[in-house]
């Protein structure tokens, strides 16, 4: 049975959804990203983008961005706007007992259609588990869809053809452990990260023989190849998916789209047997699991309570969540309802620069590739809020690459730290003559209609001046005629930004900057000619690392210290590999192989632990 329906979309007063999103450019970029969850998903009702008006009315009053941007009595703590988040609940879900009857039947049943659920429903089945896979849009692929490469760092068929592994070839699974361990200050669970290093390269060859077709260069290459852009790393894992969703079908795993999980049900044992779905966002149906139960439908991102209470750090620093496709946080509200630890507290990743759409009233979740967020990685004069100048991290391809692959990540945590939890970029009329000399490259390279595989980006976002126009109209790129009243509107006190552009002048006219960490002499470009340009910037959280504490074999760990029996959980609903206080910004160290390959390889293991401990006696 595989039901695969498209879901409608609500209005959000005073704009109609449809100008909303034209305006907000929220969904860009894969086909994922252009299903927009159901009003009623989530929602309290159609029409309404969360519950976050204390009212229940569909107004909502977003306080102007000077009120909301670092703001804070003290001018420390950066609110968040409750209308730009799709979710806005950290209460636990309970669980429900065990009917009377059930609905369905399966071994083993798993939460979430992204990459980490289609792998572990088709490694499910494809071991003998009767496998249902639920998934709350209307389409297989999730967060997945949205990404575009995979950071596999060694072990692989293809990596090793190349003789190619990190820290060190030939690859050597203790050695990719202890590297990881060591960059994580030891605050990891070792027996997990040394799991993860080992399957790494047998979860990619398994898929390989599943049907997807790796390219050099694209995945699973660690080291990114000199000319890459947009057009390699980016819209590439649709073709993964589509694979294992295709060899999961004829395994026969059974697809149900657009049926929410709504709760767990335990037994009187305290085992995970089953799960509460609302089939086609209708009435209540229960499956029964009757060997366990995978919850992958990914993390919190985009639900601002749970944010605040588990990741204060990415509640604050970071300006948005590419991840568009979910991540509200019900899989992990459920576990915390069966008494389920949490690990990584405080623990996140972000990527490279993003805009900050949601101070302005806009969405906080947000596809990563447009106009504006491309055209914010460049290296613009960048200052806090208190006009301290802010490093640049060149994304420039180096003799071996990595300079550019750590630059994505680091540039973000550089960006979320400053004092004042925010950074601004400014610039003048002349911005658009000075991009071919930056010429940053990866995911900073201007969306163009020249760019492999363009056809899968929105038409409207085929030139990026489109998007940077989008931003212009909704005054999230605020455009003014002088420094005085950009100073003033971007909400700086008055003489900070003018000061801190007068000094900068200088250094341009000089050819020499006096920074600590210099711009090269050709990135030194004076403000002076109006109209002015300036933004607010922060990492855009890319993946929440705090979630349901799991073991080695991807069992969820009870407060109690012990396995909660037939619960497994993948990411990012599952935490553990890194520990406490970890908001590493590189999107390799943040989650060892990447997160899209972490998602693959978790997804891979609990499909092969959940049968071999669940239906094979452990073996």
């Amino acid at each position: 049975m595989t039901k695969q329906v498209h879901g409608q979309t609500g209005a959000h007063a005073p704009l109609s959804r449809r100008d909303f999103l034209t305006r907000a450019g929220l969904t860009v970029g894969a086909a994922a990203a252009a299903a927009a969850v159901p009003g009623a998903a989530y929602a309290v009702q159609e029409g309404v983008i969360g519950d976050w008006a204390a009212d229940g009315s569909k107004a909502v009053d977003v306080p102007d961005s000077a009120v909301t941007n670092a703001s804070w009595s003290d001018g420390t703590y950066r609110e968040h706007n409750g209308a730009a988040f799709p979710a806005d609940d950290a209460s636990p879900i309970p669980p429900r007992a065990v009917p009377a009857t059930w609905d369905c039947e399966c071994d083993i049943c798993v939460v979430g259609a992204g990459g980490g659920g289609l792998n572990a429903a088709a490694r499910a089945a494809e071991q003998g588990a009767r496998t249902i896979c639920v998934e709350a849009m209307g389409l297989h692929g999730g967060n997945a869809q949205e990404a575009g490469m995979c950071a596999i760092l060694g072990g692989s068929k293809l990596q090793e053809s190349k003789r190619f592994a990190f820290p060190s070839y030939p690859f050597d699974a203790r050695k990719l452990a202890d590297w990881a361990i060591d960059e994580y200050h030891y605050a990891c669970d070792p027996l997990l990260i040394h799991r993860i290093a080992e399957a790494g390269g047998t979860c990619i060859d398994w898929m390989a023989d599943c049907g997807v077709r790796w390219r050099l260069g694209e995945v699973p290459v660690y080291v990114a190849p000199k000319n890459s852009t947009l057009d390699h790393h980016v819209l590439k894992m649709k073709d993964a998916t589509d694979a294992m969703f295709s060899f999961g079908q004829k395994h026969g795993v059974q697809y149900l789209f657009q049926s929410p999980a709504e709760a767990l049900v335990q037994d009187g044992d305290g085992r995970i047997v089953g799960v509460v779905v609302r089939e086609d966002y209708g009435a209540e149906k229960y499956i029964h699991a009757k060997k366990g139960v995978i919850l992958t439908a990914g993390g919190f991102c985009n639900n601002k309570s749970l944010l605040d209470k588990y990741i204060p750090t990415a509640a604050m620093g970071c300006a948005s969540s590419y991840l568009t496709a979910g991540e509200t946080g019900e899989c992990f509200r459920m576990g915390l309802g069966v008494n389920a630890d949490v690990s990584g507290f405080n623990s996140s990743a972000s990527f490279d620069g993003g805009v900050d759409w949601e101070a302005e009233g806009g969405q906080w979740a947000r596809f990563l590739y447009d106009g504006m967020t491309q055209l914010s990685r460049q290296p613009w004069f960048t200052i806090d809020r208190a006009g301290n100048r802010l490093r640049y991290m060149d994304s420039r391809v180096g003799e071996d690459g990595a300079n550019a692959i750590y630059a994505l990540g680091d540039l973000a945590t550089i960006q979320m730290t400053p004092p004042g939890h925010r950074s601004y970029i400014v610039f003048d009329a002349h911005y658009e003559d000075h991009l071919a000399g930056f010429a940053q490259e990866h995911c900073r390279k201007l969306i163009t209609p020249d760019l492999e595989q363009i056809e899968k980006v929105p038409e409207h976002y085929r030139d990026w001046h489109h998007g940077v126009q989008d931003a212009i109209e909704a005054d999230v790129l605020k455009k003014r005629d002088t420094l005085e009243e950009l100073e003033r509107d971007l909400g700086f006190e008055e003489g900070i930004l003018t000061e801190a552009v007068e000094k900068w002048n200088a250094c341009c006219e000089r050819g020499e900057d006096d920074f600590m960490y210099p711009m090269p002499p050709e990135w030194l470009h004076a403000i002076k000619d109006p109209p002015f340009y300036g933004c607010r910037i922060g990492g855009n959280l890319y993946g929440t690392k705090a979630g349901l504490m799991i073991n080695d074999e991807m069992q969820v760990i009870s407060t109690k210290g012990t396995v909660i029996p037939g619960l497994y959980a993948g990411w990012h609903t599952a935490g553990g590999a890194c520990g406490e206080n970890s908001y590493i910004g590189d999107p390799i160290l943040g989650s060892l192989l990447g997160d899209v390959s972490l998602a693959f390889c978790g997804g891979y293991l609990c499909g092969t632990y959940a049968v071999a401990n669940e239906m094979k006696g452990g073996e």
